[in-house]
Order: C-alpha cells, then sequence, then structure tokens
C-alpha cells in the first residue's frame, strides 16, 4: 500500500514539472520568424494562393485554344457568368494570368475544380429552355442538343427490381475564370495573349470573325413523350381499324376479336395508353423498362411537337413527323402480326 501511495505522488510531480515548463514566456516549440506574416500584403497573397491551389491538373490545351472558324461547336450560347460572391475575389494587384478582352484592367485566374457528372450534362428542363430560345446556331449542335433532349431520361429505363439504385456518376475537372471584377465565367474562349473572351461570340465580334454556316433556329415548343406521340397514332390507328372491322371480310372471327379487344368504341380511341406494344396497364414510370424491349422506336426523353419561325405560326417538327411516321409503321406491323397469328389458330 506504501508503495502504491508513493507511485502515485511521483507521478503527480512529475506532472506538476511537465506543466509549468510549458507557460507562454517559455514556449518549448517557438515558431521561426520567417513563418510570420508581417504585413497585409503578405496577407493578401496568401488568400489569392489558395485559388491557385485548387489548379490540380495541367491547362487543357483545347481549352486555350481560340476558335478557328465557324465550324468551332460550344453549348456556351450564354455567357455563363455567375457571381462569384461566395469565393475569394482576385484582387487587381493579384498576379493572375489572364486579362478580360473587353476591359485589360480586370484580371482573372483559371481555377479548376473536380466536379460529379450524373448521366447528361444538361438536364430536360435545361435543354427545353435551350431549344425555346430563337439564336443563331449550326445545324450540328441545334441537332446535338435534340438528340440529348430525346434521351435525357424523362420516363425510366430501370428495371423495376433495381429500383432506388442512385444513377453512375462519374468525375471531371471543370475550369472556371475567377475575376477581379467579381464575376465567374464558367464558358469562356482564351487567345495565345491571355486574353479572357466570355463567349465564342464575343471573340468572333471582337476578332472581327463573321460566323459562317449558322442558321436562325425557330423556337420549338408542345415537348411530348413517347406516350404522347403514340396517342396521335392511336386517333389514326383507331380510324384505320374501325374501317377494316367495317370493310375487310376476310378477317376470321379471331382476327375481328382481336381488333375488338384494342378498340373502345364508346370512346372512339384504343383502350390502353400502351396499346398495341403493351396490354397491362402501367400507372407509374415503371413502363420505361418494358417500352425499351417493346420498340425499336422507344424514346426516354422529349420530342419539340411544334416550332413557331418567321411568320409566328407553329408548325410540326420534322424529328417529330418522323418519329410519328416510325411508330405508326411499327403498330401497324404488329397489329398485321396479331391478325395472322390469331386467324392462324382456327
Amino acid at each position: 500500500m506504501n508503495i502504491r501511495k508513493f507511485w502515485r505522488l511521483t507521478c503527480l510531480t512529475v506532472a506538476s514539472l511537465f506543466w509549468a515548463s510549458c507557460s507562454d514566456s517559455n514556449p518549448q516549440f517557438p515558431m521561426s520568424p520567417s513563418a510570420n506574416p508581417d504585413s497585409s500584403s503578405d496577407a493578401n497573397e496568401s488568400s489569392s494562393s489558395e485559388l491557385s491551389s485548387s489548379a490540380v491538373a495541367p491547362e487543357s490545351s483545347s481549352s486555350d485554344s481560340p476558335p478557328q472558324s465557324s465550324s468551332s461547336e460550344s453549348a456556351s450560347s450564354s455567357s455563363g457568368v455567375e457571381s462569384s460572391s461566395s469565393h475569394s475575389p482576385i484582387s487587381s494587384s493579384s498576379s493572375a494570368e489572364y486579362v478580360l478582352a473587353r476591359d485589360p484592367s480586370v484580371s482573372c485566374e483559371k481555377v479548376r475544380q473536380q466536379v460529379s457528372i450524373c448521366a447528361k450534362e444538361y438536364s430536360c428542363d435545361e435543354l427545353k429552355t435551350i431549344l425555346e430560345k430563337k439564336q443563331s446556331v449550326s445545324e450540328k449542335l441545334l441537332s446535338s442538343w435534340e438528340e440529348e433532349l430525346e434521351s435525357c431520361e424523362g420516363i425510366s429505363e430501370m428495371s423495376p427490381a433495381v429500383y432506388g439504385c442512385s444513377p453512375c456518376c462519374s468525375t471531371k475537372l471543370f475550369s472556371k475564370m475567377w475575376c477581379s471584377n467579381g464575376d465567374t465565367y464558367a464558358h469562356y474562349v482564351t487567345d495565345e495573349n491571355k486574353k479572357v473572351y466570355t463567349s465564342i461570340q464575343e471573340y468572333n465580334e471582337i476578332q472581327g470573325i463573321v460566323p459562317e454556316n449558322l442558321t436562325e433556329s425557330c423556337p420549338q415548343g408542345e415537348y411530348a413523350l413517347f406516350v404522347d406521340v403514340l396517342a396521335d397514332v392511336q386517333t389514326t390507328l383507331y380510324e384505320k381499324l374501325s374501317k377494316q372491322l367495317e370493310e375487310n371480310s376476310s378477317l376470321t372471327e379471331k382476327g375481328k376479336a382481336y381488333l375488338e379487344r384494342l378498340l373502345d368504341q364508346e370512346k372512339k380511341a384504343l383502350k390502353g395508353f400502351l396499346y398495341p406494344y403493351l396490354f397491362d396497364y402501367y400507372e407509374d414510370s415503371g413502363y420505361g423498362y418494358k417500352m425499351k424491349q417493346a420498340s425499336k422506336n422507344w424514346f426516354n426523353g422529349y420530342i419539340a411537337k411544334t416550332k413557331t419561325c418567321e411568320d409566328g405560326t407553329p408548325v410540326i417538327t420534322e424529328r417529330y413527323q418522323q418519329k410519328y411516321d416510325a411508330i405508326l409503321a411499327e403498330c401497324i406491323e404488329i397489329i398485321e402480326n396479331e391478325v395472322k397469328a390469331a386467324s392462324a389458330e382456327e
């Protein structure tokens, strides 16, 4: 027992001596004088260096190359200006590499960040907003937006067995220009003189380049899902099949029964919104998985049904008409095959 008391007192004595040696007046680990900031200018430099430290990869030569002709494609039809109030702005006295072409007194610095990219570059709503505007654009770029809208996943194609899984994402480096005027430019072009142009349009204007092969797009609207196109197809099918039941005397009883199963005589329409592809009724978006297998013309996004050009009159878009014709032909083929199969059973 005496030994334990003696050991405890010894430990307390050693601890007291240790803490006494750690007083503020006699630090054991004094800071090196060279590590102390001695001026406000050094503090500002440290603040700007935080921006450059996020540049985790070498600069891409493609992002620094000015467009050589009107064939340069970019989705940056807007200026891509963002408020940078949430970030540390670059001061005009910093050592930033770039300056704004339209105002060389504004210095800029390229900052790269890793961002998560899920599915498409634009959402369905963002693509609709783009296509609803009248703008000078190449046919190639306009077509790429329309194709992306057609596959923007307005309707899920996942199997019901995997519902609830998070979408597959990837990461990529995304660069922005932070400038001393307080703005951040997400879409920009730079030239060999380190001048920043906030859009390809601005570059062309300042450089005196006249864009070629551009067309004035007609604002689009009335966006349709696959089932919306199918609804228009079903109207044509109802008229066609009703006439066939009345006039085609070669139809067998089972063939007639199949056609009558499709038609809703009271509503003068087809009975199911997925006829003749599927006879089961799907109340939610789960039909996408089944329809992808049932139709080679299936699409899970949107197609603009109309466009409004110079005279202000909405007309059917070429893309919608082509999809309508393809779905109609496919439905007629399905129905004819089913009628033949039913007749063969008799």
